[in-house]
């Protein structure tokens, strides 16, 4: 009973809907030289539209996304997407997957030290 197993497809569609790319959406945005208090508006404009049509921030069409904002682009839904999400936080703690992984590491040891720890006292 040692291990885990998970439902991958199951937590990647809990994890999708929510505007949790609303931060990524704004990055997107800051980095085609909007300015972060302007991106911030806009986003919060498309997510506002999204809340009225019960939809998604990538359900949007890139035309509708330019009336928001004209910085915009095709390449907007690459940024949307949960891979993006998660890469967009590449700091300690963050969910970046190199960061996931050097978690997972210092667990790992940590757990191997615990061990050690146990097997010396018994």
């Amino acid at each position: 009973m040692n291990d885990v197993h998970f439902d991958f497809a199951r937590m990647q569609a809990a994890a999708s809907p929510g505007y949790m790319n609303a931060w990524a959406a704004a990055t997107y945005l800051v980095t085609r030289g909007v300015p972060s208090r302007l991106a911030h508006e806009a986003v919060g404009k498309a997510v506002q539209l999204c809340l009225e049509r019960a939809c998604e921030l990538q359900e949007l069409s890139l035309p509708e996304l330019q009336q928001i904002h004209p910085a915009f682009d095709q390449d907007v839904y690459r940024a949307l997407t949960l891979e993006a999400v998660l890469a967009i936080h590449d700091v300690e703690g963050g969910t970046a997957p190199a960061q996931v992984r050097q978690a997972m590491e210092r667990a790992e040891q940590r757990i191997a030290h615990l061990r050690g720890e146990v097997h010396a006292h018994a």
